[in-house]
């Protein structure tokens, strides 16, 4: 057997079958990677998780006259020696208003921009269409009359900037895996 120096790189072979595999194995793999290797699980460490005390969001008011800080760790420092003395969260969440995943480090008043309400059908506009039972309230519509799409909140259509910017807010996720009952008996 030739020795690791002896071997052709595998790293574009590697790349290829990853390619092919299924995001499940992909995940199995990555899981079997974190246990085994301390190597892997500095670097998973390094892209998925981050210090709680560089975690950035919107300030809760208190009664206190200094500034919120996010911590005195940097995010380099926080992850580049994952040690368990410092506690670590998720880097990514997904947000509430915007519905898509967010790094939680780089959160700011600024980050998200969204609609309070989602949008609403301009039902006068596709009468017709209703009347004859067609659904409108789909993703070819929006795109090709999103002007005919407003938001409540505003008024706005879907071609329209949004209403409101701020924080990303993390959505809350069920404490518990609710399994309905025809599943867990079969």
């Amino acid at each position: 057997m030739p020795s690791p120096a002896e071997q052709p790189d595998i790293t574009s072979l590697l790349l290829k079958a990853i390619s092919k595999e299924s995001i499940f194995r992909l995940v199995n793999i990555l899981r079997d990677i974190i246990r085994h290797s301390p190597e892997g699980r500095k670097i998973a460490s390094k892209w998925l998780l981050a210090a709680k005390d560089d975690v950035k969001a919107e300030p809760v008011p208190t009664s206190s006259t200094g500034p919120v800080t996010s911590g005195q760790l940097s995010k380099e420092e926080s992850v580049s020696e994952p040690t368990p003395s410092i506690p670590m969260t998720s880097c990514f969440e997904r947000c509430l208003y915007f519905l898509e995943k967010f790094d939680v480090t780089k959160n700011s008043a600024t980050s998200c921009r969204y609609h309070v309400d989602p949008d609403m059908v301009d039902e006068e506009f596709f009468k017709d269409e209703i009347i004859a039972g067609i659904d409108v309230d789909n993703e070819e519509y929006r795109e090709a009359w999103p002007e005919k799409f407003f938001y409540t909140c505003c008024g706005r259509d879907l071609v329209e900037e949004v209403c409101q910017v701020g924080w990303h807010k993390v959505a809350k996720r069920p404490s518990k895996r609710v399994i309905p009952e025809e599943v867990r008996w079969g």
